[in-house]
């Protein structure tokens, strides 16, 4: 396309729909869609000013189609403490979700947009010292299953505790496993039995459906542990199946909590 010939600056998705022509909403999705470029440079901002001399173009492969609702997964460093808001700052997730720290094995196929990174709800939190799976996500729906349905998902946990001369004897391990499986009265709810193994002398791993904040913390110490470090594994049918610390990769289209 030609440059806009415009004295003033003009909005980005007003200049495209007069050049292509199209209708301004139209204009406005494909330059969401990151089908528009300025001066070779891609923007994914409609309202965006264009100066007199710039040219704007179209990628010729652009599809005109609504954008789809993103769920991202991600594996959280510990330590790192997130705004306490739903759903998360765009500026905020715009340094958590770039293409430098985006997992070289995802799958997904998705063109990353800035739009993808737009009014993301974080789901299933993890407090500021845990690590592990966490999940943003666009889709209002897929909040809601893991929020309304969160008894119903289990979550997977690795948990290291503090080194105890009395864990070296089996009758004590056995004990610590037994009282992490009984039944839990916490925060105000009756909350189901966990499922606990060793995988090591100083690591256990335990499953739970649906967890409140601080529980796995609370079964540790009421089994009389020292808890070091909480890393969460998996949430329902979703893991972290390799995805390295601090990376992200987008949910799969046929992937399911």
């Amino acid at each position: 396309m030609s440059d806009t010939g415009r004295s003033e600056p003009q909005r980005l998705a007003k200049c495209l729909a007069a050049q292509i022509p199209c209708s301004r909403s139209d204009a406005e999705r494909y330059i969401a869609g990151g089908w528009v470029r300025v001066d070779g440079v891609v923007v994914e901002e409609p309202m965006a000013r264009v100066r007199e001399g710039q040219t704007v173009t179209l990628d010729p492969k652009a599809k005109l189609e609504p954008l789809a609702s993103m769920t991202l997964i991600w594996h959280k460093p510990a330590g790192l403490a997130l705004p306490d808001v739903s759903p998360l700052p765009d500026d905020v997730a715009a340094g958590l979700f770039t293409m430098a720290n985006r997992f070289k094995g995802d799958r997904s196929g998705v063109r990353p947009l800035k739009a993808h990174r737009h009014k993301l709800l974080p789901v299933a939190g993890l407090s500021t010292a845990m690590s592990g799976l966490m999940v943003f996500t666009q889709n209002p729906g897929v909040a809601r299953k893991i929020g309304d349905e969160s008894a119903q998902l289990e979550h997977e946990w690795l948990v290291e505790v503090a080194a105890d001369p009395e864990l070296e004897d089996e009758a004590r391990r056995d004990a610590v496993l037994k009282s992490i499986g009984k039944a839990l009265f916490f925060d105000g709810w009756s909350l189901p039995s966990a499922r606990a193994s060793w995988q090591s002398e100083l690591r256990l791993r335990l499953a739970i459906k649906g967890t409140r904040p601080g529980q796995v913390e609370h079964l540790c110490e009421r089994a009389g542990l020292r808890v070091t470090a909480i890393r969460r594994l998996r949430l329902g049918r979703i893991g972290l199946a390799g995805l390295p610390l601090g990376e992200w990769r987008y949910l799969l289209g046929y992937e399911r909590f």
